[in-house]
């Protein structure tokens, strides 16, 4: 019947609760986020089902298809808000004004903190070539630009350094950031939260490691 009324679908439903409760929605669609990361870290993308993220999200599966539409969803959601988070307090760390050692050392401790807090789903992207057909072109684009955005802001970190004549280095700016961005990177093949060392501990502890090479005693 062409009068009949239409039924919602549930991303008609998904944005009518976001409107009606942004507070209320944002925080049980973390909870889901947050409650894919052990899922994914034991069983793999391919390996993890919605069914195991609602079960140990402690609701029905249902619920997690109210908030995303499939696994999929869930996984570039966290990796979406991981790096926009990332790239923002980047750009604070850039725009502080601080002496180029405590800017370096502040940008990588945002590095491990993003790691650490949206784990394991950056994690995974960076380690497992398979997760490339997971992401959207859109979603692939902001990887890119935050991983170029990221070496940039080392980068000019280290020119200021040597401007300054705090750092002295022979290498090249643009390779010392990607060492830097590199190191950080490979945290991605044992960095595990929860452990004797936190994301403050790793960031620091490779902060110490690079300025006793570089800064000008």
């Amino acid at each position: 019947m062409s009068g009949a009324k239409r039924q919602p679908t549930l991303a008609m439903k998904r944005e009518a609760a976001q409107q009606r409760d942004r507070a209320q929605y944002g925080a049980k669609r973390d909870m889901i986020l947050k409650a894919a990361g052990p899922v994914l870290e034991r069983h793999g993308f391919a390996g993890t089902t919605v069914d195991a993220i609602a079960k140990e999200a402690g609701v029905d599966r249902a619920t997690v298809y109210y908030y995303f539409s499939d696994k999929g969803a869930i996984f570039r959601a966290a990796v979406h808000d991981g790096l926009a988070e990332m790239v923002s307090d980047l750009e604070e760390v850039a725009a502080s004004g601080e002496a180029p050692e405590v800017r370096l050392r502040n940008s990588m401790r945002v590095l491990m903190r993003s790691f650490e807090k949206h784990y394991p789903q950056l994690y995974i992207y960076l380690r497992n070539s398979d997760s490339a057909s997971i992401i959207d072109e859109q979603l692939n684009s902001e990887l890119i630009a935050s991983g170029r955005r990221y070496e940039d802001l080392v980068e000019q970190v280290v020119r200021d350094g040597i401007k300054q004549g705090v750092f002295k280095t022979s290498l090249p700016p643009k390779v010392f950031a990607k060492s830097v961005t590199g190191m950080l990177n490979w945290t991605s093949r044992w960095f595990v939260p929860g452990g004797v060392l936190d994301a403050d501990d790793v960031a620091d502890g490779m902060a110490d490691t690079i300025l006793s090479g570089v800064k000008v005693r």
